[in-house]
């Protein structure tokens, strides 16, 4: 079970209520500013699954 409250962030975090999923992403992939820094690299996000998940818009 999760409980998801909102505060200070970036699009790095996803929770989706109905497949009860939450997905996260590395903000900083694909930013880089160097020659050397864009090779290609593999950011997959990360997901995790639940048994339930509450966002700020349930009822305690």
């Amino acid at each position: 079970m999760l409980r998801v409250s909102s505060g200070e962030g970036g699009s790095f975090f996803n929770a989706d209520k109905r497949k009860k999923q939450v997905t996260l992403v590395d903000p900083s992939a694909g930013q880089s500013s160097t020659v050397e820094d864009r090779r290609p690299a593999v950011a997959a996000p990360k997901m995790f699954a639940f048994d339930a998940i509450f966002t700020e818009e349930d009822s305690q």
